[in-house]
């Protein structure tokens, strides 16, 4: 005789409380109370005869067991919502939507949306710097260290870090000791600023503190074109500009970013086909940019 199924809502409480790490947010996007999410759970245990989570006063942790369910589930879930978005889109379009920085989706990405139409002719790329909240995104494309809870991440690119500036501009920079008194432009929030630059190049006594500054990469680089300063150029955003000679590097020093670009995508995701061509489509072009190739 068969065994009794187990029912559909205990495996996704559990499977959303272990991929979430918390009742609380399995809850919440399940659309029922912790409460509910917990006796889930506990029934669960019993009809298995095994604790799928250690509970302490700090919250909830997953047992040896309850990890290698928690994946094998999660791998059943993503097949079937996969299998459930084959059934409803027969013949449609896939829809793939991205949170990217905007200077990354306006400097790298767009230079080359044609490449990904042209491999990949029925998904429609829909790219967003938005905050769209959990779930509505299939990835990210997230400039840091790779170090993200519950999500994996494959890094992508880093940069080379370097001072660039309209050709007018470096005409008048015969060495990078002609900085002082310089407008510098800045883009805060990078690890690699101005100072470490200045540090790495060997070049002292320079004012730092001043110039106009800017949110979006993007921005400065309208600014340098324009001859309204010198930026501190990263090498993914700058590269169409060096190439038309819209902006120049009047210096030969370059600073490697301790930080990087990563795809980033939940393990669930992951295993989608749209996601997981975007990320070999992204990790084959940086390959061909190194190797020469636009």
């Amino acid at each position: 005789m068969p065994a009794e199924r187990v029912p559909l809502n205990w495996l996704r409480a559990f499977e959303a409380a272990a991929r979430l790490g918390s009742f609380a947010a399995a809850a919440a996007e399940l659309h029922v109370t912790p409460s509910a999410i917990s006796q889930h759970i506990r029934v669960l245990e019993q009809r298995l005869a095994k604790d799928l989570f250690d509970r302490h006063a700090n919250g909830v942790r997953l047992t040896g067991p309850g990890r290698r369910y928690a994946e094998d589930l999660g791998r059943a879930f993503a097949l079937i919502e996969e299998a459930t978005q084959k059934f409803n889109d027969r013949g449609a379009r896939d829809v793939l939507v991205v949170h990217v920085p905007t200077s990354f989706a306006s400097q790298w990405i767009a230079p080359r949306l044609d490449l990904f139409r042209a491999s990949h002719p029925n998904i429609d790329l829909r790219l967003t710097a938005l905050d769209q909240g959990q779930g509505k995104v299939d990835a990210e494309i997230r400039y840091g260290w790779g170090n993200w809870p519950r999500q994996e991440a494959v890094l992508l690119m880093r940069d080379e870090i370097f001072p660039v500036c309209a050709p007018k501009v470096a005409a008048e920079l015969p060495s990078a000791g002609a900085l002082c008194g310089s407008d510098l432009l800045h883009v805060p929030g990078y690890a690699e600023d101005w100072d470490a630059w200045l540090a790495h190049a060997g070049i002292a006594d320079i004012d730092t503190t001043a110039g106009a500054a800017f949110d979006q990469s993007i921005m400065a680089i309208r600014a340098a074109i324009e001859g309204k300063g010198i930026l501190l150029g990263r090498s993914t955003l700058i590269e169409r500009e060096l190439r038309s000679g819209l902006l120049v590097a009047p210096f030969k020093e370059r600073l490697q970013s301790s930080g990087g670009y990563w795809f980033v995508a939940s393990a669930q995701k992951v295993k989608m086909p749209k996601v997981s061509a975007f990320q070999d489509w992204l990790l084959q072009t940086v390959s061909a940019a190194g190797a020469g190739e636009h």
